[in-house]
């Protein structure tokens, strides 16, 4: 593999930072939904939602790695190639390889991070509605920063409505123990009348 100029500019190293820091915030908000309601996210409900929310994650974090990438396509299929044959001859892969075949890494876990999404979007319209607008705006062009920057929104977005869905479980399990104690007294009351 080639050696690769890292982007060492202020700008790139500050944007790199506070895309991480942003990143593990969101990490650490979607751990503590994990800790804080653990039988909903093990639900037939929530189950598939938490682990599209943690590949989208993963796959966000990989990318800030990786975006100071040039996005030429001849530079994408030459880092695709290279990747398969380190892939087949070492039959591992690891960091320094994803790191080493940005063009076409950045691409991959930007698309699992959409895939995730997209997945997402079809019941959250927010989170939708952000991937749209990023679409409608780039026409699929963009620096990879920016691409990142929006993918991160709507994750952001996915974060608060797995939030909120979550929270309406507490409600919705309070109230049937309501009603059925409810039920309870009112036969307990019909059963003295009678």
């Amino acid at each position: 593999m080639v050696a690769k100029e890292d982007d060492l500019t202020p700008a790139h190293l500050g944007w790199l930072v506070s895309s991480r820091t942003a990143n593990q915030q969101a990490a650490l908000k979607l751990f503590t939904l994990f800790e804080k309601y653990p039988k909903q996210m093990k639900s037939a409900q929530f189950s598939s939602k938490a682990e599209l929310m943690v590949a989208a994650c993963f796959s966000l974090w990989r990318a800030a790695f990786l975006a100071d990438k040039t996005g030429a396509r001849h530079a994408v299929i030459n880092d695709a190639k290279t990747f398969l044959g380190k892939m087949l001859t070492d039959n591992a892969i690891t960091y320094p390889q994803d790191r080493s075949a940005r063009e076409w890494t950045f691409n991959y876990y930007m698309n699992n991070a959409m895939n995730c999404l997209v997945h997402l979007g079809q019941e959250w319209g927010e989170v939708e509605a952000v991937l749209s607008a990023e679409q409608k705006v780039t026409k699929g062009t963009t620096k990879p920063s920016r691409r990142w920057d929006r993918h991160q929104e709507a994750f952001n977005i996915a974060l608060g409505c797995l939030e909120d869905a979550l929270k309406k479980t507490q409600g919705i399990a309070s109230t049937p123990k309501a009603s059925r104690k409810q039920r309870t007294q009112v036969e307990s009351d019909e059963g003295d009348r009678a």
